[in-house]
């Protein structure tokens, strides 16, 4: 770190003696770059191979800074997508399975919470917008799918019953058909788009809340400080990768004002 620094300083002196040190950056190209390399990756693996502050890259990504050091871009503009050696699968067999659980009056919430994840990863999804996830959370979708595929959600309330209209009308306005009418030998390969459109099926029962369990892991463990559970979940993990910091009022979720920053040298 100290030869590093003493390079730097050196070549920092060298570049003002001869008038052409250029401390600051434009980071529009920077965060250009970073937006296309999100696509596979996320905040976390961009700033390790990068060696910058994840803070940093989001705020970057966000818009946050008007300026940013020219070296910090000139990292990020030197990572390659195959710098970013993450264990990640193509998105196109979970988005469909998560847009067939729609068409049986699944709401994008109700899966949110079975599968304890965010609805900055899960919304997106579903939309279409996110070309490749985690295998962990690809397998929670596909078991919730094996969960839920032939079951409708509960209607016991009027908002229950509200909601579940909402993402039946949803789905058949986007003709997104029910899970009995995809084809599973083909659902995973890339480019799937299934030839059946959207067609109301009542199902074989009322599917349950918690299918995974991942309510279960979030109870408080006796013992633990008060009770308050400290351990997240594969998916969890997921949305803490790809979101960075970006967590706005969930349950158990930290706010990112409260969290140490390690890159405050980085602009």
């Amino acid at each position: 770190m100290a030869h590093s620094q003493l390079a730097y300083n050196r070549d920092r002196a060298r570049q003002m003696a001869h008038g052409t040190w250029q401390p600051w950056a434009d980071p529009a190209r920077a965060r250009g770059h970073v937006t296309k390399l999100l696509q596979v990756s996320t905040f976390q693996a961009i700033g390790k191979a990068a060696n910058v502050g994840q803070m940093t890259v989001w705020e970057i990504a966000n818009g946050a800074r008007p300026v940013i050091k020219a070296e910090t871009a000139k990292a990020l503009l030197a990572v390659k997508p195959a710098d970013l050696r993450l264990q990640r699968v193509d998105a196109n067999g979970a988005m469909w399975r998560l847009r067939s659980l729609m068409a049986m009056g699944h709401t994008s919430g109700r899966i949110t919470r079975a599968l304890g994840a965010s609805a900055n990863i899960i919304g997106p999804l579903i939309r279409g917008e996110r070309f490749t996830v985690t295998g962990s959370l690809r397998e929670d979708i596909n078991r919730l799918f094996d969960a839920w595929w032939d079951k409708q959600p509960p209607r016991r309330t009027p908002a229950e019953k509200t909601a579940a209209r909402k993402a039946l009308q949803r789905a058949a306005v986007n003709n997104w058909p029910c899970p009995a009418a995809m084809d599973e030998d083909e659902l995973d390969l890339p480019g799937y788009k299934p030839a059946a459109r959207w067609r109301y099926a009542c199902g074989t029962g009322i599917a349950g809340d918690d299918p995974l369990g991942k309510k279960r892991q979030k109870e408080p463990q006796p013992g633990r400080g008060g009770g308050q559970a400290d351990r997240r979940t594969e998916t969890e993990r997921e949305a803490w990768l790809i979101n960075g910091f970006s967590f706005i009022s969930a349950p158990g979720q930290t706010n990112p004002d409260s969290l140490k920053r390690t890159d405050r040298h980085e602009m």
